[in-house]
């Protein structure tokens, strides 16, 4: 490079432009002579032939990367200062455009400024020589920006420049830092500093390096941080710099967190999708047959007693097998409307056996009958596993009291939109060891669980809040330590009237006996104790492994099949709900039940003007079965 001439090569597309930054320029006094690139081709072309000077880039050509053109520049001429002179180009992308090595940035509509940077440029090294130097156009973009930009001694590491985005970041001034001869970071948390000072260690190596990191504020919170730093050349006999940009990425890392959860979620719900039909069908096999055992008379106590613990662990399995279905959408309530008053007393006496004699469990009406449409499936899971919590918060014993009730018009109200209208409350509220403050916005995190001893998934209170936003509800916590906790389910008021039905086994009616079901299971044991369970209740039972085999035998006994039960997933590439349309389309009045370990919305998409077939859900017991299909036949 000569004082009487400087070869300036221009990426800029536009024309006018060119011609304005050009003038703008030529006032430094200077000999310029320019070449205009006004694409990707062209700027390569010119960095290839070399001969260059000084170069001026436009950031934002078509089809070519900013910084893509920097690297280039720095490749291929590596002596020649590089300015950025563009309108479009945001504070954080000109910042690291300084960090990549550019000299400089001028906006296009303060192009008086141009002659300033180029006379600093072509004065200096090619590079900022800072502190001493941090000043004019350069000093402005740091000051306001709204990262930290930070110089420190590469001797000492202490810190000799930070901008004033540091104050509310870090919460504290950016001058005591300073004056006090701090290295730099500071007031990182402990346990983050081996990854901070691996990463600083590039420095000695003459490379850049970035790391992130927590901070401690003054006020005791924690702030996560994105460091970027990277060594600054020195003139001849100058103490070498180190200079960076540290921004504040506290709400990524969350977002990045809740992407984490929701990732192990899908993987959860691939996993339960995967093993949910093969699973159900052995629990099918051994609740089914145990419950078939303990109706027997005169089974020996001791005998008994080891027959209602292999039952309740089945029914326990069914329950994880629920609640996994229920993270992978792939278990849709099935609602009912219901007396919220009835149905919960009905849950309460159930816990106050769960629990024991050691908790108190009572129960608390409503004034008034309070119908809402729910899953009864679901709100049981929910009411049980919150009295689950509550024993495991209540070693020595205490009280635990389910209450239902109706929010109040001015009542507390979810931080998301839920559908207008009055809503009935359920409340669980023990006298326990409470939850603290630190941890009690976390406790409906999937996965989060403060046991020490391995039980539990960390799922209970995060299904239960599912549960809630399946049924446009939402639920609330309240505790104090050596107090207590209540939890407080919202659901939505129904106007409609509450369904009706019994339950129960009941022996073979006028009305089902001798009629023929046509039962299609392909694993063995289910189909065996199937068979059972019908022909026990009077029914004649055809058996079929799969869609093929059972339109063979409709070929032959049609006439007097009255009911297909058919399981959902078969072998082969007739599924049982393409059975069951199949078959009702050669005789209409055909009844079908179908089973499955999934739920309706899942199984059976709706079709208009089409009835939906009974979905019989696995497990299922004798006297769910039984009445499954007797509901249906009569």
């Amino acid at each position: 490079m000569t004082s009487q001439n400087l070869r300036v090569l221009h990426l800029e597309p536009d024309e006018g432009h060119h011609q304005k930054i050009r003038e703008a320029a030529v006032s430094t006094g200077l000999s310029l002579t320019f070449q205009r690139a006004s694409n990707r081709q062209e700027f390569e072309a010119a960095l290839r032939r070399g001969e260059i000077d000084l170069v001026l880039a436009n950031h934002s050509v078509s089809g070519y990367d900013g910084f893509s053109a920097l690297e280039s520049a720095r490749l291929r001429v590596p002596l020649a200062p590089y300015i950025v002179v563009c309108g479009d180009i945001g504070e954080d992308r000109a910042v690291e455009c300084i960090r990549r090595g550019a000299s400089d940035f001028v906006h296009k509509d303060r192009l008086e400024r141009l002659p300033a940077a180029i006379l600093r440029a072509i004065q200096g090294s090619g590079r900022v020589s800072l502190p001493g130097e941090l000043d004019g156009q350069f000093r402005e973009l740091a000051e306001n920006i709204r990262d930290v930009f930070w110089v420190c001694s590469s001797d000492t590491g202490k810190v000799l420049y930070l901008s004033p985005a540091f104050d509310g970041i870090w919460g504290r001034p950016s001058d005591s830092v300073v004056s006090a001869g701090l290295r730099w970071p500071d007031s990182v948390v402990a346990e983050d500093r081996g990854n901070l000072e691996a990463a600083q260690a590039k420095l000695a190596e003459g490379l850049p390096y970035q790391v992130d990191y927590r901070i401690v504020r003054p006020d005791d919170t924690v702030r996560w941080i994105r460091d970027r730093g990277f060594p600054i050349r020195a003139r001849a006999g100058e103490p070498g710099r180190i200079a960076g940009v540290a921004a504040e990425i506290t709400e990524a890392k969350r977002l990045e967190t809740e992407l984490l959860h929701a990732q192990k979620l899908e993987l959860v719900g691939k996993m339960a999708g995967g093993i949910a039909h093969d699973f159900n069908n052995l629990l099918t096999i051994i609740s089914g047959y145990v419950s078939m055992l303990i109706d027997r008379e005169q089974l020996p106590q001791a005998s008994l007693e080891a027959l209602k613990r292999v039952f309740t662990a089945s029914g326990q399995a069914s329950e994880l097998v629920k609640q996994l279905l229920i993270f992978s959408r792939k278990r849709a309530p099935r609602r009912e409307v219901i007396d919220l008053n009835v149905e919960v007393e009905s849950i309460s006496t159930m816990v106050r056996r769960l629990l024991g004699e050691t908790i108190v469990v009572e129960f608390e009406p409503a004034p008034e009958s309070l119908r809402s449409s729910v899953d009864i499936g679901m709100l049981e899971h929910a009411i049980v596993s919150l009295a689950v919590n509550a024993r495991d918060a209540m070693p020595k014993g205490g009280r635990l009291v389910i209450t239902v009730g109706i929010r109040p018009q001015d009542g507390p109200a979810p931080e998301f939109p839920v559908p207008p209208g009055d809503y009935a409350t359920i409340s669980v509220r023990d006298t326990g060891c409470g939850i603290p403050q630190n941890i009690l916005s976390r406790v409906f995190e999937p996965f989060f669980t403060t046991r020490k001893d391995g039980r539990g998934a960390g799922l209970g209170l995060a299904t239960t809040k599912d549960i809630m936003r399946q049924h446009d509800g939402w639920i609330e916590v309240k505790s104090e330590v050596n107090v207590g906790t209540i939890f407080t389910l919202y659901l939505p008021i129904s106007r409609a009237e509450a369904a009706s039905g019994a339950d129960g086994r009941h022996g073979p009616s006028s009305k089902t006996s001798k009629r023929t079901i046509l039962l299609v299971e392909d694993e063995p044991n289910v189909r065996e104790f199937a068979v059972a369970v019908l022909q026990q209740d009077g029914f004649a039972v055809l058996q079929a492994k799969s869609g093929e085999s059972a339109l063979e035998t409709w070929k032959w006994h049609s006439a007097r099949i009255d009911l297909l039960l058919t399981d959902v997933v078969l072998p082969g590439e007739l599924s049982g709900v393409d059975l069951g349309r199949r078959l009702q389309q050669d005789k209409p009045g055909l009844k079908v039940v179908l089973t499955t370990g999934y739920s309706r919305e899942v199984v059976v998409p709706q079709v208009d003007g089409e009835t939906p077939p009974l979905v019989l859900p696995k497990p299922y017991t004798p006297r769910t079965l039984s009445k499954a299909v007797r509901d249906v036949l009569e």
